[in-house]
């Protein structure tokens, strides 16, 4: 995933946060897992389930101003 601004952030502020795919289509974040077993972060996206973090590296993310 490509990242502009901060680095290090709460989790927290992912939700609501807008995801771009290298297609250009977009999806909201609706929550974020854990799969503390298998060490595996999953974001769960408006209208599409959930993915895991590790499978983003192309998208691109906006975050809201809510820090």
């Amino acid at each position: 995933m490509k990242l502009d601004g901060p680095l290090s952030l709460p989790i927290s502020v992912l939700k609501g946060a807008l995801l771009t795919n290298p297609h250009g289509a977009e999806f909201y974040i609706t929550g974020v897992s854990v799969d503390i077993a298998n060490h595996e972060i999953f974001i769960e996206l408006q209208e599409r389930g959930s993915v895991e973090w590790s499978t983003l590296k192309d998208w691109s993310i906006q975050l809201q101003n809510s820090y």
